[in-house]
């Protein structure tokens, strides 16, 4: 397994990273998990996409060496759930047993992701998928930040440990977010993990060039960029450019959302400004740069 390793760091050992580098180390992790993911077939001189698609449970349970439990965890929280949590050291998480209608504490290994019931739901299978992955993000990114070192030190009783140091709890409404402002520590990190997993379900060696033959289908293709509004506005364009989102949704096994979300990042789409579209175009650079 690749071992992440970040040259500069907060106070508390947050990385201090953009997020093309960790594109670059996504990338480099797919290529010594499963190389055909990086890889689409050609028929003579016209391309046929048709990626391989990640399983999150193999990477997770294979690569990783991680288990994941289902359980309905618990929050106080009466405005956002908990989505899924990674577990860096043997601890106690507070669940809610449905059987007798009280919630409980339940002792979890290190290395274990946890998700919510609600979060493996059949409808809900992209979000499912990208909260694993956000989860593995986290165990291969912030090791420095949560895990206990055995010189640290347990708080028990008796022999079990309360708190053998942090989960990570992930809620809802951050798992695939695009945008708004990085203002905390924890910010940044649920920042890298959304990274980190929309770089191993889309990476950009054949998210990019999928999305760009499904705009050149439409017709509105412009210099390797969807040039269209950012809100619906009823026109021809922004239908069109739904259709592609929805497909590469669909074809990468993520949610809408957050295919349009990378969409975003890669410069695949921008709002027809200006300084927008400039913008959206030194990312796509930056992005192809990975693999031209």
């Amino acid at each position: 397994m690749i071992e992440f390793s970040c040259s500069r760091t907060s106070e508390d050992n947050t990385p201090v990273i953009r997020d093309i580098e960790i594109a670059k180390f996504a990338q480099c992790v797919l290529y010594d998990y499963r190389p055909e993911l990086l890889t689409y077939t050609s028929y003579g001189e016209d391309p046929y996409y048709e990626p391989a698609l990640l399983d999150p449970y193999d990477f997770a349970n294979n690569y990783l060496g991680s288990n994941i439990e289902v359980h309905d965890i618990y929050t106080e929280s009466d405005k956002d759930v908990i989505a899924g949590a990674a577990v860096f050291n043997l601890q106690k998480v507070k669940v809610f047993d449905k059987e007798h209608m009280c919630t409980r504490e339940i002792l979890v290994p290190p290395g274990t992701i946890l998700l919510d019931s609600e979060t493996t739901k059949n409808w809900h299978k992209g979000f499912e998928f990208f909260t694993i992955m956000h989860e593995c993000g986290h165990l291969m990114l912030h090791q420095k930040v949560y895990r206990r070192q055995p010189e640290q030190g347990f708080y028990t009783t008796g022999n079990v440990p309360d708190a053998a140091g942090n989960a990570v709890l992930c809620m809802r409404s951050n798992i695939g977010r695009g945008g708004g402002a990085l203002r905390t520590s924890e910010d940044f990190r649920e920042h890298q993990a959304n990274t980190f997993a929309g770089c191993m379900l889309m990476p950009p060696r054949i998210f990019i060039p999928y999305v760009q033959k499904q705009m050149k289908q439409f017709n509105r293709f412009e210099d390797e960029l969807m040039v269209t509004h950012t809100v619906n506005d009823g026109s021809r364009e922004y239908w069109r450019y739904r259709d592609v989102v929805r497909q590469a949704a669909k074809q990468f096994g993520v949610s809408i959302r957050a295919a349009e979300v990378q969409m975003t990042k890669y410069g695949l789409q921008a709002d027809p400004k200006d300084e927008k579209i400039k913008e959206a175009r030194r990312r796509l650079r930056m992005y192809q740069s990975l693999y031209r």
